[in-house]
């Protein structure tokens, strides 16, 4: 899954390398401990490839019983085809969020949570496939997740959607996929195109936000090695 990442470059670089012109407005500031609920750098589709900001977490809107909205931060790629939620959403409306990194908690044997830092092993960001929506009143979005590749599932079971490029541009077109097109680019990234390192606890609380939470340390002594045998469940 994807909880809570960081994007400290400015993505405005990261749009135009994929096509998007930079909404009128629009500002950035870096951050390192990003949460849902927060207003987020996202590239879109339609009605032309735009870097603007978004929500993180796809708003339902107001449910006819007066309850509360719902929000999605994460979107699993086997139900995208067949749920009420996104399924209106992916030939029409899909987008890129730019992260250059992402967290992750190992669970370790005395039962705690140890969080590491994942990012791309070449140094570029990463570009998450997403699905994003409008009501008229707010822009809102959700990170698709599929599977973990064989060295992120020793962290969790579930990882989020980095596109390479080719991908990306695909994913961003404006014109309508149908859903085997759309769902085909999806493909999981390579392990060897991730790199992991152990970070300090602090990324915990989400008010912390300074490059000093992705700085490597030295992992818990009861944390796994990257070879060992993946979590279940």
């Amino acid at each position: 899954m994807c909880g809570r990442y960081g994007l400290y470059r400015d993505p405005a670089q990261f749009a135009r390398k994929l096509g998007a012109r930079v909404s009128i407005g629009f500002s950035f500031a870096p951050h390192y401990n990003i949460a849902p609920q927060t207003a987020v750098p996202v590239v879109a589709n339609a009605p032309e490839r735009e870097l603007r900001a978004m929500q993180w977490g796809l708003s339902t809107g107001y449910r006819g019983d007066g309850a509360a909205r719902i929000s999605t931060f994460n979107a699993r790629m086997e139900t995208l085809a067949t749920s009420p939620l996104y399924g209106p959403l992916l030939p029409y409306r899909r987008c890129i969020v730019p992260a250059d990194g992402y967290y992750e908690w190992q669970r370790l044997a005395d039962g705690t949570k140890a969080p590491v830092w994942v990012s791309r092993s070449d140094g570029e960001p990463f570009a998450l496939a997403g699905l994003w929506s409008d009501d008229g009143a707010e822009a809102s979005c959700t990170i698709v997740t599929q599977p973990a590749n064989p060295l992120l599932a020793r962290f969790h079971e579930r990882m989020p959607v980095a596109l390479e490029r080719e991908a990306a541009l695909a994913w961003l077109t404006s014109a309508i996929l149908e859903s085997e097109a759309a769902l085909g680019l999806l493909q999981p990234i390579a392990p060897a195109a991730v790199a992991v390192h152990a970070v300090g606890p602090a990324v915990g609380n989400v008010r912390n936000d300074s490059p000093d939470l992705i700085r490597p340390v030295e992992p818990p002594r009861a944390q796994p090695t990257l070879f060992d045998a993946p979590r279940q469940g």
